[in-house]
């Protein structure tokens, strides 16, 4: 657990406030991307499924070291104005050569939390451009307090185009049909440099549709105090926790406390 306070500039945190979304440019250094690199590519061995590579913290130390001791947990307090967080998961997404994009979406449709001050660290461990995979954001987005209905996902990261059908989420609209209507930001990302977004950012990724080499992404999600648990239709089974019932705070084995000022 980290207690040390991460500070970013008035600039950065204006951007998430406004947007959503910030790119942090250099937020690890080569030594530590060498470790996660490692580290990634260990836990591709446990899945071929683009989606299914969660929660590899737990068996993995160096993931778990990132997660709960590195700076993220203290960028993500600082972000979203917390004075505690807890791990809530993380995930690899690696793109192959070929790999499709990945469609628009909001993240907390999927997952078990109600409350605001809930973040993904997204970490480059590769030289990420458009061809070979970059996030994009529709910013302000996180800022409509719109649920989207969470997608069926395909093994290799694309979408099978089926949304199932909660009556409390809002039909996803065909945003890239209407870019032009949207303020979209894409970043090209450098080995270390880390975006952190809101998990309502509307967000997709660009296909590896040009580059003959893998990007590698690593997200780590995060939230504040203020978040509790919550089940619903759409959300991720492997994500549930067996330790908690709704409306309970997060503090559990599964999602532990990562900072506390």
């Amino acid at each position: 657990m980290v207690s040390s306070k991460y500070f970013i500039d008035s600039a950065a945190q204006r951007s998430f406030d406004k947007d959503g979304v910030v790119l942090i440019p250099s937020f690890i250094n080569m030594s530590t991307v060498q470790r996660m690199r490692l580290a990634v590519d260990r836990a591709l061995v446990h899945s071929a499924n683009y989606f299914d590579r969660v929660r590899i913290w737990e068996h993995d130390p160096d993931c778990a070291w990132y997660c709960l001791e590195s700076a993220a947990p203290a960028l993500a307090a600082e972000l979203l104005k917390t004075s505690k967080v807890n791990l809530f998961f993380d995930q690899v997404f690696t793109k192959e050569p070929g790999a499709p994009a990945t469609p628009w979406h909001n993240d907390q449709p999927f997952w078990p939390v109600r409350g605001w001050p809930v973040i993904t660290i997204w970490l480059a461990l590769d030289e990420i451009t458009a061809d070979s995979g970059s996030l994009e954001f529709i910013t302000g987005s996180h800022l409509w307090n719109l649920w989207f209905q969470p997608f069926e996902d395909g093994p290799d990261g694309s979408s099978k185009g089926i949304y199932e059908l909660n009556p409390e989420y809002q039909p996803l609209p065909d945003f890239d049909a209407e870019r032009g209507r949207y303020r979209i930001s894409s970043w090209s990302m450098n080995p270390g440099d880390a975006i952190a977004f809101h998990a309502l950012t509307v967000h997709g990724a660009h296909a590896n549709s040009h580059s003959q080499k893998s990007r590698r992404g690593y997200a780590v999600r995060y939230t504040g105090k203020e978040t509790t648990y919550h089940q619903g239709l759409g959300v991720n089974p492997q994500l549930l926790n067996d330790e908690l019932s709704l409306g309970d705070h997060l503090d559990s084995k599964q999602y532990p406390v990562a900072f506390d000022s």
